[in-house]
């Protein structure tokens, strides 16, 4: 089992309750512990292979399936991913977990090609897998979590024309992965911009899942021509385009609308370079990915994935009490 500690930025707020939140969320991660020595023989074993540069949102889906292990009587392997690793390094802790005799596998996918395999040679095994964050159920995979991407994507393009008050330049920063939830999420946008009118797509760049990759793909974009708002499509791409926006110092004037509750994202959205963040919770995630795991292993079958709502949050209702528990499911 890989463990590891994870360094956390702390970020510096005017809200003495986010630093709070988050030095929670720093004990608790840095005292997390994968294996339980009190553990009695032949407890069944579920394991959870952590997302890759899931970042925040992998620790609320780890909650959640903890949670849920605890509430069936499970043992949770959770095998986390050191932050440079990718695809590969997915891939290869997810085989190692089916060697292991796994009684199921939990992962969100970080490609087509990971899932494929794994679901391949878990079927060939006899072991369930559950998709997390992902609707493809393909051959081995059981059961899915996932939310309607297209209809999150269209939520995002509404919150950014309504940021411009339906009038706009707007450009797309996106995965250069060909990652069918980014698109159909720039495709939920696009629509939604075609139905309102009044917004141009001035265009838009592609990058990695790096920060600085993002950030130079956003340099490059904003040197294009100039912009009233953008759309980034995940993580990295926000951060990277909220870099850059504040580098040129026009935080503010350059509305972005973005995907995900990571931390530095939350940071960002209190300072105002972020204006809104399409949000899925995390913890039921996990807590839903076990307990599809329970009933599948129980001889249940699906054919379609559970498909959870979103949420838009920004600086004005992060701290409502729902939003709470969304953002911050480790704190009770």
């Amino acid at each position: 089992m890989i463990r590891t500690f994870r360094p956390l930025r702390l970020p510096i707020g005017p809200r003495g309750c986010f630093a709070a939140l988050v030095a929670v969320l720093i004990l608790l991660t840095s005292c997390s512990s994968d294996t339980d020595p009190d553990e009695e023989p032949g407890l069944q074993h579920i394991a959870l292979v952590a997302p890759v540069h899931a970042e925040e949102q992998g620790d609320a889906i780890r909650l959640g399936a903890e949670a849920a292990a605890k509430e069936y009587g499970l043992a949770l392997d959770y095998v986390s991913l050191e932050p440079s690793d990718d695809e590969e390094e997915q891939l290869q802790a997810a085989l190692k977990m089916l060697e292991k005799g796994a009684s199921a596998i939990l992962i969100d996918p970080a490609s087509e090609a990971v899932l494929q395999e794994l679901g391949d040679k878990a079927a060939a095994a006899g072991t369930p897998v559950i998709a997390l964050n992902d609707e493809r159920m393909t051959t081995g995979i059981l059961s899915a979590i996932a939310i309607n991407n297209e209809a999150a994507g269209r939520k995002a393009g509404e919150q950014l024309a309504d940021l411009l008050e339906g009038r706009g330049t707007v450009a797309i920063l996106r995965s250069d992965r060909e990652d069918p939830d980014l698109i159909a999420r720039e495709e939920g946008a696009k629509r939604a911009w075609s139905d309102i009118g009044g917004i141009e797509i001035a265009g838009g760049a592609a990058c990695g899942k790096r920060e600085d990759a993002c950030w130079q793909a956003a340099k490059q974009l904003l040197d294009q021509g100039a912009v009233d708002g953008i759309l980034a499509l995940d993580i990295q791409a926000s951060l990277g385009a909220a870099k850059e926006v504040a580098r040129r110092k026009v935080q503010g004037e350059i509305k972005i609308v973005t995907f995900g509750s990571d931390l530095e994202q939350l940071q960002l959205l209190q300072d105002g370079v972020l204006h809104k963040l399409v949000v899925q919770n995390g913890f039921s995630t996990g807590y839903l990915g076990v307990e599809q795991a329970v009933k599948v292993m129980d001889g249940s079958r699906y054919d379609k994935p559970i498909v959870l709502e979103t949420k838009v949050i920004d600086a004005d209702n992060m701290f409502w009490m729902d939003n709470q528990k969304v953002l911050f499911p480790f704190v009770k």
